[in-house]
C-alpha cells in the first residue's frame, strides 16, 4: 500500500473483504449509518496504523531491522529482526504502541465533537486493551520481558503464556456468563494457540526444554515482594552448593569449569 517512513505498509486482502462486509451490512439501515460506520472503521484503521508503526520506529531506533508493517483482519503487526533474542528490547518494543494510542486518546478527549471523542475511545481501547497480559498482545511481551530478567527465556516464556492461558479461560467463562458464546470460544482459542505457539517457537530457537517451575519464575521475578523468606538467586551460581542452588542445572553449570 505504501511506505511510511521508508517501511513498507502491507495489507491482507481479507481486510478489504471484512470491511466490504461490514459496510454492506450497515448499508441496509440507512445512509447516515452507512457513514458513521466508514468514519469509525477510518479513525480505527489510522489508530491501529500508529500503533504499529511506533513499535516500528522504536525498533529502528534501537537499531533492529524493521522488514515491514502488515494489517490483517484480527489488528496489526511489525515484523522485524534481532527482537526475538533481547527480551529488554522487546519490551520497549511492546510498550510504544500502547503509549502512542493511550496519549492520542487524552489528547482527543480534550477536543469537543463526536469523532474526536469515537477517535479517543478507539485509541483508548486499542492501547488499553493491548496491554493485557497475555499473548499475543503487547502485555504478554512485556510480562515475559520482566520475567526473563532472572529466568531463562524459554522459562519465561511457559511462565507467561501459562497467565494467558488463565485469562483466556476467565474470558470464556465472562462471555458465557453474559451470552457470548460464540465470542468467549474465539477469544479463548484464540488467545491459548497464541500463547502455545509463542512457547513452541521460543524452545526450537533456543534448543532447549524449560526446567524451572512456573512458581520458581514468578518468584524470582518478584523477589523480595513475595518472597517467602528464602535467599535471591545468586547472579553467580558458582558461589552457591548445588544443594541450596534454586534453579536448573543449566544454570547452576554455566560458566564452571568442567573436566
Amino acid at each position: 500500500m505504501g511506505h511510511l517512513f521508508g517501511i513498507p505498509i502491507r495489507v491482507v486482502p481479507a481486510v478489504f473483504v471484512l470491511v466490504a462486509i461490514v459496510l454492506l451490512m450497515a448499508s441496509g439501515d440507512s445512509g447516515a449509518n452507512l457513514g458513521a460506520v466508514l468514519v469509525l472503521l477510518v479513525l480505527l484503521a489510522m489508530a491501529l496504523l500508529g500503533h504499529e508503526l511506533a513499535h516500528a520506529l522504536v525498533a529502528r531506533r534501537l537499531g533492529l531491522r524493521v522488514l515491514d508493517i502488515t494489517i490483517w483482519p484480527l489488528g496489526g503487526m511489525a515484523r522485524m529482526e534481532g527482537l526475538a533474542t533481547s527480551p529488554q528490547h522487546e519490551a520497549l518494543v511492546a510498550v510504544a504502541g500502547p503509549a502512542v494510542n493511550i496519549g492520542f486518546g487524552l489528547i482527543l478527549l480534550l477536543f469537543p465533537g463526536a469523532i474526536a471523542t469515537d477517535a479517543a475511545s478507539i485509541n483508548l481501547i486499542l492501547g488499553l486493551g493491548n496491554l493485557l497480559p497475555a499473548f499475543p498482545l503487547d502485555g504478554g511481551r512485556i510480562v515475559r520481558a520482566w520475567l526473563s530478567r532472572r529466568s531463562p527465556l524459554v522459562d519465561a516464556t511457559r511462565a507467561a503464556t501459562r497467565l494467558a492461558k488463565m485469562l483466556g479461560f476467565l474470558a470464556l467463562l465472562f462471555c458465557l456468563y453474559h451470552g457470548a458464546f460464540l465470542i468467549g470460544i474465539i477469544l479463548g482459542v484464540y488467545l491459548w494457540w497464541s500463547g502455545q505457539m509463542e512457547y513452541f517457537q521460543v524452545v526450537l530457537r533456543e534448543g532447549r526444554q524449560p526446567s524451572l517451575s512456573t512458581s520458581e519464575v514468578w518468584r524470582r521475578a518478584c523477589y523480595p515482594w513475595f518472597s517467602k523468606g528464602g535467599p535471591e538467586p545468586s547472579a553467580d551460581p558458582t558461589q552457591e552448593d548445588l544443594e541450596s542452588f534454586r534453579g536448573s542445572l543449566d544454570e547452576y553449570f554455566h560458566d564452571r569449569d568442567t573436566p
